[in-house]
């Protein structure tokens, strides 16, 4: 396939990459000085990395001079604005004035996604759905994606005991009966900080995913995205997620993100709803904070884990490989070129 027939060009994926992974080199040095030099708290640094792969993607298409007059300019500029005054922020807080950070990247979430929704239905609806963020046409698949990724997410724990016939981890309680319903009333708090998740997705799965499948074909080029949506996360491995064992915490990442990236690249195919995905993220990462006491923060991976994480991503999410999302030889177009 010729340059001109994919939906994005070499030059917009060199772009992506170098803004993308700059973005995360940069903040990953300044993350290191502030927790090995004043062992300052970094969850400000996961909150804004996670903004990386859309300022990436937005960057791209803006200097892409054919593709600049079709862009949803007032939701890109919105978007950017920002995503980047949250990055300066934590950076100002510890370079200038010499302090943790506190939190007010994370303050700035609710009234950015409020204003950036409201931007988002006042921008040309066109060039929204031309670029990948009008809602699905199939509402019911998106949901059903949803609902199957719930469903999916709560066998972990019995699936593991099973095979590890560790059945101390299925302990029903009440607190548990709770959390259930936690987990089904998820969604509806989404639009309350859907900048965030919307960061990642719109840049692994609308751009790259989209790319690689293009050049590479479809299990490959989604198998690559996970390698290297696992491969981003290395700073926060080192100082965020795992200090103690950032090696296990590393091979645990790209395991668990090849997975994920498997089953959400097949939502994506279905629906192209980058709603619907963007809402299985921030799921997924909800149900780590409720159902570990950690968090997935400061732990201690070790192999049992990282085989555990094996197991389940090729019980649970390889088989979408063989789904027909995966076998279909034609991919739609985005049409965003008119």
């Amino acid at each position: 396939m010729s340059e001109s027939k994919y939906n994005f060009s070499n030059r917009d994926l060199a772009i992506f990459f170098m803004v993308t992974f700059g973005f995360t080199i940069v903040m990953g040095i300044a993350m290191a000085f502030a927790y090995t030099k004043y062992n300052y708290p970094v969850d400000d640094f996961a909150l804004v990395q996670m903004y990386y792969p859309t300022i990436g993607v937005m960057t791209a298409l803006l200097l892409n001079k054919e593709r600049h007059k079709n862009l949803p300019m007032k939701f890109y500029k919105t978007y950017l604005s920002f995503t980047i005054v949250s990055v300066i922020l934590v950076l100002v807080e510890i370079f200038i004035f010499h302090q943790a950070p506190s939190a007010y990247s994370t303050y700035l979430v609710l009234p950015a996604s409020i204003c950036l929704a409201l931007i988002y239905f006042s921008d040309e609806k066109e060039n929204i759905n031309r670029f990948g963020l009008g809602f699905s046409k199939n509402i019911k698949a998106s949901i059903g994606c949803i609902v199957l990724y719930i469903i999916l997410r709560l066998c972990v724990p019995i699936l593991i005991s099973f095979i590890f016939g560790d059945f101390n981890e299925v302990n029903i309680t009440s607190e548990d009966l709770k959390a259930l319903i936690t987990i089904f009333l998820l969604p509806l708090s989404f639009p309350l900080d859907f900048i965030i998740f919307l960061g990642e997705e719109y840049g692994w799965r609308y751009f790259l995913q989209t790319a690689l499948q293009e050049r590479l074909g479809k299990r490959i080029g989604v198998i690559l995205v996970g390698f290297i949506w696992g491969i981003w996360h290395f700073p926060l491995n080192l100082f965020y997620y795992s200090p103690a064992a950032p090696f296990y915490s590393v091979i645990n990442h790209i395991i668990s993100c090849t997975g994920s990236a498997i089953f959400l690249g097949f939502v994506y195919m279905k629906t192209k709803d980058i709603w619907a995905v963007s809402i299985i993220h921030f799921m997924n990462n909800s149900l780590v904070a409720l159902f570990s006491s950690s968090g997935g923060v400061n732990t201690v991976p070790n192999s049992e884990l990282v085989l555990k994480t094996l197991i389940y991503t090729c019980i649970v999410y390889v088989p979408f490989l063989f789904s027909k999302e995966y076998r279909k030889t034609k991919e739609k177009t985005l049409n965003y070129t008119s």
